[in-house]
């Protein structure tokens, strides 16, 4: 059996592209393709999924490791809902709930999107380590160590593409596959 995080391991830190890398770049927008891995306690799974952001708002499909949709997310400030692989629409605590069952925690969605449009900023209590082309490659803050292992850039717009997110026996892995679509400012 292939273990999901060997990607992980047998990888050191290196940026994927030959373009400079401007943190000042704002993404606006963006459309990817993403595969996770995520365990806690010795135990998880795996999947897919395409992701898409734009005017405030995400929509996340999520995919077993089949190809089956699990579920759909609708994320933004004034709107946070799931509807599952039978249609229910699940929100409020729900959503969270939910999420804690997909997961094994309740992990938001916001946490990914501040890394992948720039605005880690935005994440509460975030302290950074810099390292290759001055680019912070390590964050952490009282619940999250947050490790960013690669980097593609697309039309000059850089985005991280491997994500190591680890709070205590809980790790969750994201590995961005493809840009479909990025803009901003």
């Amino acid at each position: 059996m292939n273990d999901p995080f060997e990607i992980f391991r047998s990888h050191s830190p290196a940026i994927e592209t030959s373009q400079a890398i401007d943190e000042n770049r704002f993404i606006e927008k963006f459309s990817i393709k993403a595969k996770f891995s995520y365990s806690i306690d010795s135990k998880g799974g795996s999947g897919r999924l395409i992701w898409h952001y734009e005017n405030n708002q995400d929509e996340i499909d999520i995919f077993s490791p089949f190809n089956t949709q699990v579920a759909k997310i609708i994320y933004s400030s004034h709107d946070k809902r799931i509807i599952d692989a039978n249609g229910k629409i699940l929100s409020g605590d729900d959503f969270d709930r939910y999420i804690q069952s997909l997961f094994g925690k309740n992990i938001s969605p916001d946490l990914f999107r501040n890394l992948i449009t720039n605005h880690v900023d935005r994440i509460k209590n975030l302290r950074k380590d810099e390292n290759q082309l001055n680019r912070a490659t390590h964050f952490y803050n009282d619940e999250w160590n947050i490790l960013i292992n690669a980097f593609k850039t697309q039309d000059g717009y850089t985005v991280p593409s491997k994500i190591s997110i680890t709070q205590g026996t809980f790790n969750f892995n994201f590995i961005v596959e493809e840009i479909i679509n990025i803009a901003g400012k």
